[in-house]
């Protein structure tokens, strides 16, 4: 991994390792680039997976962040190499006020249905997609339900318990044996 870290060092500025997977966090304008290359330079043909962050200060449920973020979308894609374990995530970071970003489709088939559920769920639109309908939601369906913002009916009839979700582990139950002696 040592070799290829420093590889990945030598050709992109913004890199950390954590948990052995190396993060590379790009400007938007690089991210279609950036994971051309990747595939093409560094191996890494398989695309596992596409997520995004809502980063927001206002929150319709429950309590908003403790320290102040710039309201944003980050959107993460994780790639990796099927015959070593040369993993590696890509970030970067879009406007809410205007939620696009380019399609990774045509480099990454995968990308397809990833991209849909972050635009289903997010509202972010990702140009030159080949098919950015909607996967769960019904026709009609108003909002996206992973934002901050969206107004979750259920969270107001059972509140969300707090930053803590865990439950105490049970007690030992305590020996009824007698020592006979």
């Amino acid at each position: 991994m040592e070799e290829f870290l420093s590889k990945i060092n030598e050709n992109f500025i913004n890199t950390d390792v954590e948990f052995e997977t190396i993060n590379i966090k790009v400007d938007s304008s690089q991210w279609v680039e950036t994971h051309q290359k990747l595939k093409d330079e560094f191996d890494l043909k398989f695309f596992s997976w596409l997520s995004a962050i809502d980063w927001d200060n206002e929150v319709s449920i429950g309590e908003a962040p403790k320290e102040s973020v710039s309201p944003s979308f980050e959107i993460i894609t994780c790639l990796s190499n099927v015959s070593n374990n040369n993993l590696v995530t890509v970030s970067t970071t879009i406007s809410k006020l205007e939620p696009k970003i380019t399609s990774l489709v045509e480099i990454y088939a995968g990308a397809n249905w990833h991209e849909r559920e972050a635009y289903e769920m997010f509202g972010i639109n990702f140009e030159n997609h080949p098919n950015l309908e909607k996967l769960y939601l019904p026709d009609g369906y108003e909002g996206n339900p992973m934002l901050k913002s969206f107004e979750l009916i259920s969270r107001e009839v059972k509140p969300w318990p707090g930053e803590v979700d865990v439950e105490g582990m049970p007690e030992e139950p305590e020996s009824d044996e007698s020592v006979d002696g």
